[in-house]
């Protein structure tokens, strides 16, 4: 049997804080046009599949928070933009994490994070 590949998440938190009741009390549930499907997720994670896993990340609170939270959202855009394979919000924010298959990519997005977040950090998944 082969090795699993190496991966690693990049979580990054920009200087602000989010106001978890706030996002709650602007979010609307009727909404809400595609749900992540967490069989989907379970799927992903019995099989080892990283490319599927990175596809079945969802956070409906996302609108709410990126609409209101600039910085949030270019911290997505930012690791979007240099290579990771999958990026979400966590919870209601602010706080965003990328999926990297490549250790290459890792030093381009975390670099280019640092340039205007303070708090960047970078952790290689367990397999």
């Amino acid at each position: 049997m082969d090795s699993p590949p190496q991966c690693w998440v990049v979580l990054a938190k920009p200087p602000i804080n989010v106001s978890t009741a706030d996002v709650y009390g602007r979010f609307r549930a009727n909404e809400i046009g595609i749900h992540p499907s967490v069989p989907d997720m379970l799927a992903a994670l019995r099989e080892g599949s990283f490319e599927r896993m990175c596809g079945a990340l969802g956070n409906v609170l996302e609108k709410v928070t990126l609409s209101h939270y600039p910085e949030v959202r270019q911290i997505k855009e930012v690791m979007t933009r240099l290579g990771a394979d999958g990026v979400l919000m966590s919870g209601s924010g602010p706080t965003v994490f990328g999926l990297v298959s490549k250790a290459s990519k890792l030093a381009r997005i975390y670099n280019g994070l640092r340039g205007f977040c303070k708090e960047v950090y970078v952790v290689r998944m367990l397999t």
